[in-house]
């Protein structure tokens, strides 16, 4: 099956469109910046009519303007400029960041985000691909394609908060649903629904505005967006573009 599924894919220039079809597959739900580039898999012809378009997508984007890990990955090589202004052009000249990767959930597991990965980045013009991540599963993909890892402490709060949700068996929940988070919180028993409210306001205290959330959906969205509260930075640099040129 799967070298079947990778014989009839390619990997072909995408647009906003294309990752809009799958964005609702992401956990992260906000609007990301404009895009740099996008790609996405799709079957080949004759084979495009029994396969959906598209199968899976990447965005890449303009960076963060700072972020300490980064500067600890290139021995702080951006904190050089004297002015604020320059150091963002500086990053904005060397830097692109990997915003989304989004496999259809029946095409996952099949190595098909380590195909679009490894081939869209050998087409970047820039030195540094760079990504921020919140737990091991996509680390592996993003490891199998070149990035180096720099693990993040993230707060006490995020850390809290993801072991509740690995309690209550959503282990892989960088890939979770809201719909599904919300039918786990739904299908709790009484006592556990109980304590899964206590830690949602307990994470909820973070963010003051949103403390008194109702329960629902749209709950479920907000907490899966503020997850990435990166444990994770990857970095992959361009060996046709060294950082120093």
């Amino acid at each position: 099956m799967i070298k079947f599924v990778h014989n009839v894919l390619e990997v072909v220039p995408g647009t906003l469109a294309d990752y809009q079809k799958l964005s609702e597959y992401h956990y992260r739900t906000e609007e990301i910046r404009p895009a740099t580039s996008i790609y996405k898999v799709k079957a080949r012809y004759p084979h495009h009519k029994a396969f959906p378009d598209p199968i899976a997508v990447v965005v890449y984007r303009t960076p963060i303007p700072f972020l300490r890990a980064r500067d600890r990955a290139t021995n702080d090589y951006f904190r050089t400029p004297e002015t604020r202004s320059k150091k963002l052009r500086l990053i904005n000249q060397k830097v692109r960041y990997l915003a989304r990767l989004i496999v259809l959930p029946q095409f996952r597991r099949l190595g098909i985000g380590t195909k679009l990965v490894s081939e869209t980045l050998s087409l970047q013009t820039v030195p540094i691909i760079e990504t921020l991540t919140p737990i091991d599963f996509t680390n592996h993909l993003f490891k199998k394609c070149g990035f180096k890892i720099h693990y993040i402490e993230a707060s006490t709060g995020y850390r809290r908060f993801t072991q509740f949700l690995v309690s209550i068996g959503l282990i892989d929940w960088n890939t979770l649903l809201p719909s599904t988070l919300q039918h786990r919180l739904e299908s709790l028993a009484n006592s556990e629904s109980v304590r899964a409210e206590h830690e949602i306001r307990t994470f909820l205290k973070h963010f003051q505005r949103r403390y008194n959330m109702p329960p629902g959906l749209e709950r479920c969205k907000y907490l899966l967006s503020k997850l990435p509260a990166s444990q994770a930075y990857l970095i992959w640099f361009n060996p046709k573009i060294p950082l120093t040129s």
